[in-house]
């Protein structure tokens, strides 16, 4: 069931900053009226005015205006537009010619219940009604009358509706304000054929409606099902100047078989945001629904305000602007609850003080003073607009201490002086004493960090705290830095540490005689393993400590931002490292993974720490994080590999789960990938008892323990391996060929080792020959043509290899006897990696690639825009170049 929106949410303007009577004003149309009643018209009602007073007596809601605001002879005028009138409209704004303020509500269903605005007889109002482009689509000019019948601008129901509750009241909204004298069974009844139906007449709940604009009629038992009715608003009505109502009115409507439900949403009028003047009152209206949106007008609600020294709220909805600020103003009932936000501008201040004063301070320290502005009434200025100054600047300045502490200035001596600080809010204007004494002599040095270790190569900036004997902070004197061992340690006049040779140093920062020191440890990374991913790569040292170097716009170095460590600039704001840092967090690791944005490490405990970019879930925590700060609850893997907005693992039972996004079915769950993001490992489906699982861009591949090579997600070039590019399934939602499960990759290959990578996959069999499939652009299948297969291809060259890593557009493997081979990006053939190095274990990313020897060094090659090579630069290289941090 619906009923139309039963009061207008009303956006109140900085026409409100007096609230009603400040819109009031001078006449511009004084004299010459027409005393008698007017007829009432069709569309568009501005009512007669009304006293304030009387409305305040009355109506039981003060409209009072604040100390200086333009008179408007201290009367009301309610103005309102038919519902249907404009169906076009969205928004209306209010405002009585010669004003710069307004009045603005939305216009639901074509019209708009009253809205009060400060005027008297002969003043104009316009009325603007726009449309959901702006566009003007009804607009009007009318003179408040001197006397005008009041109307009946609304009704719940509205005339002809199907299917009224049966214990639902019946609400009919006035024109303006009408007198509680004649409120009665008599002027408002209800029929059922010719039979009067028993109910109590009334205004609304004051908590509701304090306005009195609005009168339900109560049925003393529920509405027979089905039925029409006849609701019959009389004469007998008067307003509260005493006219009575312009002409009766009657409204049909049927009920239906339900009732009313319990409390589902509030809504306030005005709903948006509403500005006062210290001192001004405003009444607020609230209406309350069930969850067919059906009106309640049994259900008071309670008010609230969030800072009572701000603003303070009645039971009934009045708020009173107590001071200047922001405040929420709440609304609630059966657990239901809503809000509009309130900002209280200030009088204008008569006085001012500040403290403290006399206040001393030494040259080159800061003192805080404050100042207290006053309005008229004494009531202090929460957020004044002030103006520091100071009579002798080369004695001590004077400046704001900033938007968060409004009243307060920082004063910092300069020299030996007398100096007058003053402040300035409008007219009002204070002075203080401030004596600027000799300066602080220099007691303590700390520099932060003490304690540090660093990689060879690598630079650490430290930072040196003065203070006095008492504590004061200590700025603007001069710190010379010195190092023990400059072959261990070196550092420059700013305190930046260059990592220079293995060992340890002390570092001292002197000033004004006193010394602070710190001990810098230098080690030569030792490598595990390596992880080339996209821009950014990551490894495991002999220690276990995980570092990362290149692309850190998501914070996938793991160093708990974004910003860059040394002087490495990528694009935009964020920043990247040219040589190996520290991922943040002390855990120790057997070894990394990362792809895309984001990282995952595994712990020796087999715990899952994943960190960076977390848009999809793909970290396995709630929120984010730029350092690995908690697991992947409820899993203890033996393998992890990072893909493209979503993570796989292993667990020592061949369990295998992945979480993050599901676009392709690259999870592997078997549900539907629609796009849906799964913070929580889900399990793969089909039983399957693997060893590894690998995944890159949108799909992944699983090894069992039995050397059956399974694949699942994205199938648009081949990659899953089983003969087709045509599904197995169409995922959405962009209808790609792909699996939601685990699928057998053709051939029956028995492999030892797989990998895949931006849209292809290769695997080792247990006689170290190399099969690709997939996607073959660039040659990266290695088979000597540029031929993509569905199917897995030997790569040609009859190498023995150890190991194969998969990468962008390449894929390179390591023969049994340590020479690496790369394949693709141009070569559909392998081609010996130049250097003569001896290599473990190859890694590849995007663009580049990554290697350990069997000496445990790193060498990288490839592209180096991010620094992602971390041989402290970012120029491009087509040979290995050795990782920072190694002797």
């Amino acid at each position: 069931m619906t009923i139309p929106e039963p009061r207008c949410s009303q956006a109140i303007a900085l026409a409100l900053l007096s609230a009603l009577g400040w819109l009031g004003g001078c006449s511009d149309n004084p004299g010459g009226l027409n005393s008698k009643l007017q007829p009432p018209p069709e569309d568009l009602v501005v009512s007669n005015p009304a006293l304030i007073a009387g409305v305040t007596a009355r109506a039981g809601s003060a409209l009072a205006r604040p100390a200086g605001a333009t008179d408007s002879g201290g009367t009301v005028a309610y103005i309102s537009l038919a519902p249907g009138t404009v169906p076009a409209g969205r928004s209306a704004t209010v405002r009585r010619v010669g004003d710069v303020a307004s009045v603005t509500t939305a216009v639901p269903d074509g019209g708009f219940d009253p809205v009060p605005l400060g005027a008297r007889a002969g003043d104009s109002v316009d009325v603007q009604v726009t449309d959901a482009n702006a566009r003007t689509v009804f607009q009007r000019r009318v003179a408040v009358p001197v006397a005008l019948a009041p109307i009946v601008v609304r009704t719940y129901p509205p005339p002809r509706k199907r299917d009224q509750p049966l214990n639902a009241s019946i609400v009919i909204v006035f024109s303006e304000p009408v007198d509680g004298a004649t409120v009665s069974a008599g002027s408002i009844r209800l029929l059922r054929g010719q039979t009067a139906v028993g109910g109590t007449v009334r205004f609304l709940d004051p908590s509701l409606d304090a306005t009195h604009l609005s009168v339900e009629f109560a049925p003393d038992a529920p509405l027979g099902a089905a039925t029409d009715y006849l609701l019959v608003v009389t004469q007998q009505l008067r307003d509260l100047s005493g006219d009575l109502l312009a002409a009766p009115d009657t409204v049909t409507f049927t009920t239906g078989q339900s009732t009313i439900g319990p409390p589902d949403s509030i809504r306030i009028a005005p709903d948006s945001q509403v500005v006062l003047v210290v001192g001004a009152t405003y009444p607020l209206t609230a209406t309350v629904r069930d969850r067919a949106r059906n009106l309640l007008t049994n259900q008071p609600v309670t008010w609230s305000s969030s800072d009572p020294t701000i603003l303070t709220v009645s039971p009934a909805g009045l708020v009173t602007a107590q001071g200047d600020g922001f405040a929420l103003v709440s609304a609630s009932v059966g657990g239901v609850s809503t809000g509009v936000g309130v900002f209280v501008k200030a009088q204008p201040p008569v006085s001012l003080s500040i403290s403290p004063t006399p206040a001393t301070v030494a040259a080159g320290d800061t003192l805080f003073l404050l100042a207290t502005a006053r309005d008229a009434d004494g009531r202090t200025i929460n957020n004044p607009s002030l103006t520091w100054t100071s009579s002798d600047p080369a004695g001590a300045t004077a400046a704001p201490a900033g938007p968060q502490q409004p009243r307060y200035a920082i004063v910092t001596g300069v020299t030996q002086a007398n100096v007058t600080i003053s402040a300035t809010s409008g007219s009002a204007r204070g002075t203080a004493a401030v004596t600027v004494g000799p300066p602080l002599a220099v007691g303590t040095v700390t520099i932060a960090p003490d304690r540090d270790t660093l990689p060879l190569q690598a630079t650490l900036q430290l930072t040196a705290t003065l203070r006095s004997a008492s504590g004061r902070g200590i700025s603007g004197r001069a710190i010379t830095w010195r190092t023990s061992d400059p072959a261990v340690a070196t550092v420059d006049a700013n305190g930046l540490v260059t990592a220079a040779g293995v060992g340890s140093a002390g570092v001292t920062a002197t000033s004004e005689g006193v010394d602070g020191s710190a001990t810098i440890t230098v080690i030569a990374l030792q490598w595990l393993s390596v992880s080339a991913n996209t821009g950014f790569t990551c490894g495991v040292t002999s220690s276990g400590a995980a570092y990362c170097w290149g692309d850190n716009s998501a914070g996938q170095l793991g160093i708990g931002t974004q910003h860059s460590p040394d002087s490495c600039r990528a694009i935009g704001s964020y920043g990247c490292s040219t040589v190996p840092v520290a991922v943040i967090g002390g855990l120790s690791f057997t070894g990394v993974t990362g792809w895309d944005q984001h990282a995952c490490g595994l712990s020796t405990t087999g715990a899952a720490y994943c960190w960076g970019e977390n848009a999809s879930g793909e970290l396995g925590i709630p929120g984010g994080g730029m350092a690995p700060s908690e697991p992947v609850t409820g899993h203890t893997f033996s393998s992890l590999s990072a893909g493209e907005n979503f993570t796989c693992g292993v667990e020592s039972n061949g369990a295998a789960y992945c979480w993050g996004w599901n676009g392709f079915g690259q999870l592997g769950t078997g549900g539907p990938a629609d796009g849906s993001r799964w913070v929580n490992p889900r399990p793969v489906a089909g039983g399957l008892t693997f060893t590894m699982a690998a995944g890159k861009d949108n799909n992944a591949c699983g090894l069992t323990t039995s050397g059956a090579a399974y694949c699942w997600g994205d199938n648009t070039a081949g990659q899953l391996g089983i003969g087709t590019t045509d599904g197995p399934e169409h995922c959405s939602p962009y209808g790609d060929p792909c699996s939601t499960v685990p699928v057998a990759v053709s051939g029956g290959l028995t492999f030892s080792f797989l990998s895949v990578g931006g849209r292809h996959a290769c695997g080792l069999t247990t006689t170290g020959a190399a099969y690709c499939w997939g996607f073959n652009s660039v040659g990266q299948l290695g088979d000597g043509s540029n031929n993509s297969s569905s199917v897995p291809v030997p790569v040609t060259g009859g190498l023995s290899l150890s190991t194969v890593s998969a990468g962008g557009t390449r894929t390179c493997g390591v023969t049994t006897s340590g020479s690496a081979y790369c394949w693709g990006a141009g070569s559909a053939a392998p081609v010996v990696v130049t250097g003569g190095l001896v290599f473990r274990t190859v890694s590849v990313g995007r663009e580049h690639v990554c290697g350990v020897t069997t000496s445990q060094v790193a060498f990288c090659w490839g592209s180096n825009f991010y620094g992602q090579l971390g041989n402290g630069s970012q120029i491009d290289s087509s040979m290995p170049v050795k990782v920072a941090g190694q002797p």
